[in-house]
């Protein structure tokens, strides 16, 4: 139009002006909208959380230092509607490492993650030397079991409080934990050492660094039963190494559970649980297991693990 003479160039001025503001007024409806609509699935979040039925909490202790037998009594589980756990019962003997394999979704995460009340069976029970862990106190089941997961959470912290997590221990006692976690070096590597800040403003870790940051804290808590979900999925081979030696030295005279997925991780447990659709379908050491031929010896076979273990030596 100004070109053809429709407008004078005052005026193309003005279009030109006006176009710039509103563009980004309309940008920041844009951004507006979206962040009104994760505001408002949040909120949905928040409503839940809050609408949920509280977990009743038991009142009893440990009136002496645990052995560490758990058993699952005829539990069954769901998510919502689906049945997850379907009376399954199961003994965990003390200082046993026991090891839940299976197809993805066949209930082994969520079966470790019951013995911390992560959720409450539908029937049956869980219980630890004889106590059903409802009856326990929060407090003293957490202070118990121990998990480190697959993906770690950090907090915006120093190492040495995503180290110490709230209890009550010296640097000195922190360190001896990071020592046998294998994690000591990479911490005095860095500017700061165990003041190191961690987050988006801090030191970005690996997987495989987080994961030795975990057993750390694992084995400074020294509780009697630890539940391991899978810790050396997302490292590299240097990583799953110095990863394997820190777990002999957490799983020494404890209670295990080891969620697993890589199967050559497991195969000296004392026993290994196979689970299909919520449900123990075998049962047994990685030999036993191995000469059944059923869905354990499947697993095996669908991933060359003697090959992986070859690499590895």
């Amino acid at each position: 139009m100004f070109l053809n003479g429709s407008i004078n160039g005052s005026t193309y001025i003005l279009f030109l002006l006006l176009s710039s503001s509103f563009l980004n007024s309309f940008k920041q409806l844009l951004q507006f909208g979206s962040k009104f609509s994760m505001l408002l699935e949040g909120a949905g979040k928040v409503r839940d959380i809050i609408n949920h039925e509280p977990q009743e909490q038991g009142h009893k202790t440990f009136d002496r230092k645990i052995q560490g037998r758990i058993q699952f009594n005829n539990i069954t589980f769901k998510y919502d509607k689906k049945e997850v756990i379907k009376n399954l019962s199961l003994t965990i003997k003390p200082k046993n490492i026991v090891a839940l394999v299976g197809p993805s979704g066949s209930g082994k995460t969520t079966l470790g993650q019951l013995v911390g009340r992560f959720w409450d069976v539908e029937k049956g029970n869980i219980t630890i030397d004889g106590i059903d862990i409802k009856e326990l106190k929060m407090d003293e089941l957490m202070k118990n079991v121990s998990f480190v997961f697959q993906d770690v959470f950090m907090l915006h912290d120093t190492i040495e409080e995503n180290i110490r997590m709230g209890l009550d221990r010296s640097l000195e006692e922190i360190t001896r934990a990071s020592k046998k976690a294998q994690i000591h070096d990479f911490i005095m590597s860095l500017p700061n050492g165990y003041e190191t800040k961690l987050g988006e403003n801090g030191v970005k870790l690996s997987g495989g660094e987080k994961q030795r940051i975990s057993i750390a804290r694992a084995i400074l808590k020294d509780s009697p039963i630890v539940v391991l979900d899978e810790v050396t999925s997302y490292s590299d081979v240097e990583n799953e190494s110095k990863i394997q030696k820190a777990l002999s030295i957490l799983l020494e005279d404890k209670t295990a559970i080891i969620i697993a997925h890589r199967l050559y991780t497991i195969k000296n447990v004392d026993e290994i649980i196979v689970l299909d659709e919520g449900e123990i379908v075998e049962k047994g050491t990685h030999s036993s297991l191995m000469n059944k031929g059923g869905l354990y010896n499947h697993l095996w076979n669908m991933y060359d693990y003697e090959v992986v273990e070859e690499r590895g030596a």
